[in-house]
């Protein structure tokens, strides 16, 4: 059984890339991601780092990630360049913004509540904020998906085998296998290819564009399987954040 990966794994295990190669959680036996360049999506660190996990932009302020990444929800860097060889390269400054103080709304209860809601501040540089240079999606909060729908996930995943994809932008798409279960409602199941530092990415249908969950735990192994995160639609609290944050932005 493959071990599930949380934001300390990532930490202790970045310095050891035959660690990290074993904890791939990729479904079957070959990475099918691919080189991707997804504005909305930035990758998510520490103020003094440039890799961690993933968010993704739902407005001009509003973000999402997950739970366990809270620890690295202070920066986010968009448009990245590609590592050279195996080291994360920085954004631009211009396509680098940080987090305010005064919102981060979080769960961090494993698979189906595993998310987080943050607000990031304008550049330092444009004065603009995020949503409005980079875009967002929509999130669907009512539930159109169903099981056998096609889903997409990008984001910025460690790939130590790779000169120039370690933590550059990727993205797979693939079938949803599970959309909640009889004790857990908001347990989302894909068959799309992740690894560490794709924590907090967007799980987006791909039929209408918008984002129905959040990718949270590495589950797959080379012999199949899905991964797992948080169905919005589902998760009541998860909802209401987001519905808080975006409300707050009319006043913007």
């Amino acid at each position: 059984m493959q071990k599930i990966l949380s934001l300390s794994t990532i930490l202790l295990t970045l310095s050891t890339s035959t660690a990290l190669a074993n904890n791939k959680t990729i479904c079957g036996t070959t990475d099918d991601r691919v080189l991707s360049q997804d504005s909305k999506v930035a990758r998510a660190s520490r103020a003094n780092k440039e890799y961690g996990c993933t968010v993704t932009m739902i407005g001009r302020s509003c973000a999402i990630s997950a739970g366990h990444c809270v620890g690295a929800l202070e920066k986010a860097s968009f448009n990245v360049p590609l590592s050279i060889n195996t080291e994360a390269q920085p954004s631009k400054p211009e396509d680098t913004y940080y987090r305010t103080k005064d919102f981060l709304r979080y769960k961090d209860q494993g698979a189906g509540n595993d998310w987080a809601v943050i607000r990031l501040m304008p550049n330092k540089i444009t004065g603009q904020y995020p949503g409005d240079v980079q875009g967002y999606y929509q999130v669907d909060l009512k539930g159109v998906a169903r099981v056998g729908d096609i889903v997409r996930i990008t984001g910025h995943g460690v790939d130590r085998e790779d000169d120039i994809r370690n933590f550059a932008q990727q993205s797979h798409s693939g079938e949803i296998a599970k959309l909640g279960t009889f004790w857990n409602k908001s347990k989302l199941g894909y068959s799309v290819d992740t690894t560490g530092g794709n924590s907090g990415s967007s799980v987006i249908l791909e039929r209408n564009q918008k984002i129905i969950g959040v990718h949270s735990h590495g589950t797959c192994t080379e012999s199949g399987g899905h991964n797992e995160g948080t169905l919005i639609a589902k998760n009541k609290i998860f909802k209401e954040v987001i519905q808080e944050c975006l409300n707050w932005e009319n006043s913007l």
